[in-house]
């Protein structure tokens, strides 16, 4: 391999593993299959390091994406059950600020592991575009673009996504209140 395709698959690399990672995790609600995919899918783009860098700059992050939507589709036919790749999304805001006193910080990872939870329940599509945007810091477009869908309905999908988190944190606290309400 000559040192410039080097140097740029480590361009495309740097320029699309957190977007393809966040994609991953969305898609699986795992962070070590997310990583795990992430790699096969850089691997392939190696494999095709000079295919890819024949193509237009502007059609390079959708043809990564396909190889990743590619690799995704193998992680489902081959693993026995769908139940392993829909473990649960990983502590991205695991740790807390230092500062505060414990009882804010117990308030805070407990309200982080609902969110959690509550993007979780979400359906995949939402959940996807949701972690993609969120983890990946991909902006509507970006997501739109690698998932074949128009932008516009990337803004929509996550304005559903964000009040149904909202309905179910709120569900979740009234039956929490009515529970200390009734003992």
């Amino acid at each position: 391999m000559k040192p410039s395709m080097q140097s740029f698959f480590d361009e495309v690399y740097r320029e699309h593993c957190q977007a393809v990672h966040a994609f991953f995790l969305g898609k699986t609600g795992s962070r070590e299959t997310a990583v795990e995919l992430v790699q096969d899918t850089f691997l392939q783009v190696w494999r095709n390091i000079e295919m890819l860098h024949a193509l237009e700059p502007s059609r390079r992050r959708y043809w990564i994406f396909s190889v990743a939507k590619n690799r995704l589709t193998d992680f489902y036919r081959n693993r026995a059950s769908r139940a392993a790749a829909e473990t649960r999304l990983s502590h991205h805001h695991e740790t807390v600020a230092a500062s505060g006193e414990p009882s804010e910080q117990a308030v805070m990872r407990e309200t982080m592991r609902r969110l959690e939870d509550a993007i979780n329940r979400l359906p995949e599509d939402l959940r996807t575009i949701v972690v993609m945007q969120a983890v990946g810091n991909m902006s509507s477009g970006d997501i739109g673009e690698a998932l074949g869908v128009p932008a516009g309905t990337i803004r929509y999908k996550l304005s559903v996504a964000r009040k149904k988190l909202a309905d179910m944190m709120h569900r979740e606290e009234g039956g929490k209140a009515n529970a200390h309400d009734t003992g």
